[in-house]
């Protein structure tokens, strides 16, 4: 007679919020260590995430600082308190839409694409570290669930809005 008893299957139930968790928790830890590793460099991180915003959404054109504030998830007064000090520092610069001068737009100067350089290097060794004893399977299973999911959460999101 066999004493083991069996094992039920998972659903989704069981890990829908440990999931949730689980990315939340890895993503703020990355933020942590990111921070540490931009902290000698004088990046804050809203700096740092506003740069990124920037070059990932519109690297050419600049964004303008209602657009840049919905991105970071932040009021408009916050974005431009935020965008000020960014300016002050040399790594972006305002310049009025050619389309309509009541709007500016933020654009990532020479010295911002400088720091944003060095985040990437700074990103990449981190990740090293981040995914360091793990096999390329685990690595691209990792990669293709997250990107599934980000995939659902924007559409979802979007039906959300509709």
């Amino acid at each position: 007679m066999n004493d083991v008893a069996p094992q039920r299957k998972r659903t989704v139930r069981d890990t829908g919020f440990r999931i949730g968790f689980l990315v939340h928790d890895v993503s703020r830890l990355r933020q942590t260590m990111f921070d540490q590793a931009m902290k000698p460099f004088g990046v804050t991180r809203a700096q740092w995430w506003a740069l990124a915003q920037l070059t990932r959404h519109d690297p050419a054109g600049g964004l303008t600082q209602a657009e840049l504030a919905r991105l970071m998830g932040l009021g408009k007064v916050a974005t431009g308190a935020m965008v000020g000090r960014l300016e002050a520092a040399g790594l972006v610069s305002r310049r009025p839409d050619v389309a309509d001068r009541r709007l500016n737009r933020v654009f990532v100067t020479r010295r911002g694409s400088r720091v944003l350089e060095r985040m990437i290097e700074v990103g990449r060794a981190l990740n090293d570290r981040l995914l360091e004893g793990l096999d390329s399977g685990e690595i691209d299973a990792a990669d293709r669930v997250l990107t599934a999911l980000g995939s659902r959460l924007r559409a979802l999101l979007a039906a959300d809005r509709a």
